[in-house]
């Protein structure tokens, strides 16, 4: 993600965000830059549009709420992403107590994401993996690809899009969602098993 326009730097933009008289258009700006890619990690990761659409809004708050204690160790987008990550990683925990289990239900697809599908896709380069040659920016291509993902096992789908999406560690992983490491390369790589049948 770039930063919002009217700011040339990580540092100006949290120093906007920090003050009262111009924290209303620095995170207005913030919003409208980021709002449609955030959209498209969290509707990976979850699985249908309005848990997306929550867990967005709830990723604003604590953003704005936490300005403050954001020590600059990493870029703003960075931080903002793992803001998003942990509360993606809590909707999840939560369906898994109402559903009593992890994993076993799939998540039907939602006809309306709320963005086109070459968005859904973060690194649209990435399709490369899967469909072995450039053709990625076929829709039908992508179309199969982000079906195939969203119908994958919550445990599965969220793991497969913080790895290979946003390149998170499995240390990072396992410390977030409170799993061993080789549970969670267990469940990438039957998550990967799955999307090659998938789409073979």
């Amino acid at each position: 993600m770039h930063l919002p326009e009217g700011f040339s730097s990580n540092d100006e933009l949290v120093t906007a965000l920090r003050h009262g008289s111009t924290r209303e258009h620095a995170f207005r700006m913030m919003v409208r830059t980021w709002q449609r890619p955030l959209h498209g990690h969290l509707h990976r990761a979850l699985g249908n549009h309005n848990d997306a659409a929550d867990a967005l809004q709830e990723t604003w708050v604590k953003v704005l709420k936490g300005i403050e204690s954001y020590r600059g160790e990493s870029s703003l987008q960075s931080w903002v992403y793992a803001i998003a990550n942990r509360t993606a990683i809590d909707m999840l925990r939560s369906r898994q107590r109402n559903l009593n289990r992890w994993g076993d239900d799939k998540i039907g697809l939602d006809e309306d994401s709320g963005a086109p599908l070459s968005e859904q896709l973060a690194d649209p380069n990435a399709w490369n993996a899967w469909h072995g040659h450039d053709a990625w920016n076929e829709q039908a291509s992508l179309e199969r690809f982000v079906a195939a993902v969203q119908s994958l096992p919550d445990r599965q789908r969220v793991v497969f899009v913080f790895r290979y999406f946003q390149g998170m560690s499995y240390r990072s992983m396992a410390e977030s969602m409170d799993v061993t490491e080789s549970t969670l390369k267990s469940l990438y790589h039957h998550a990967k098993a799955k999307l090659m049948a998938h789409l073979a």
